[in-house]
């Protein structure tokens, strides 16, 4: 097979054998890959920095029947400060494991490797006015892309499009007042506004938006586990988040 040359963001990384990398990329033409970069761990390693997690590179490998092979890899950006704050990093983390859960291998989106790029800058350059409400963004974009929804314009049971106070996960969406119970989760109007606009606004415009950060907050938690309940996955990486906030609050 040829030698494939795309952008790359490394969404996970793992020592393997005496000085190489394993490395889940999200690629920009191939979609999820799984690759090798053999000496990357060595001190002098010329690709250490474009082959680290979070890093978005030019990548040139040689795909392989169970792992591509990187033959070079060329930064382009590093993100550095997110390595810096610890709160940042783990969010960072949970954004590239959104990716990882999405996706199986060889599928993936160029739009959506764009997307995650710009906010990982948003992350990184402190630009943002609320880091969840992007990660939440990022939640509702992927759900709808790949098919799970959530329903935010009526109510899922009865399909009434007034008085929407609920959140029903298993039932895929909004409910209204009539069929709200005890099973399902209580909205605001705010809260419910905060969830259309993040789903249908490009990310700049989320990054530029001051939300309330409880209600943001309550609505990010609330989509993880609408996320992990409808692919049956649970994700790491917000367990570790939310240990990383309660630790901060603590001091």
């Amino acid at each position: 097979m040829a030698l494939v040359k795309t952008k790359a963001l490394v969404i996970r990384e793992q020592p393997y054998q005496d000085h190489d990398k394993l490395l889940t990329l999200f690629t920009e033409k191939e979609g999820k890959q799984r690759a090798i970069a053999k000496g990357a761990r060595r001190r002098k390693s010329g690709m250490a920095s474009a082959v680290q997690l979070f890093a978005f590179s030019e990548m040139v490998y040689y795909p392989g029947k169970n792992f591509a092979s990187i033959n070079e890899a060329k930064l382009i950006e590093a993100f550095y400060p997110l390595r810096n704050d610890i709160r940042l990093m783990t969010l960072a983390s949970y954004i590239t494991e959104l990716l990882d859960v999405f996706y199986d291998f060889y599928q993936g989106s160029e739009i959506v490797l764009k997307g995650v790029t710009h906010i990982l800058y948003y992350f990184a350059t402190e630009k943002a006015q609320n880091n969840e409400a992007l990660a939440l963004a990022l939640q509702l974009k992927l759900c709808k892309m790949n098919g799970i929804g959530p329903v935010l314009g009526r109510c899922v049971q009865c399909g009434e499009t007034a008085d929407l106070v609920g959140f029903s996960e298993s039932g895929g969406g909004t409910v209204c007042a009539r069929c709200a119970n005890k099973g399902k989760e209580r909205l605001s109007y705010t809260e419910l506004d905060i969830l259309r606009f993040c789903m249908r606004s490009p990310f700049k415009a989320v990054c530029e938006t001051d939300f309330n950060e409880s209600h943001v907050h309550r609505l990010f938690k609330m989509m993880n586990f609408y996320i992990s309940k409808h692919l049956d996955r649970k994700l790491k990486s917000f367990e570790f988040y939310n240990s990383v906030l309660s630790d901060l609050k603590e001091r």
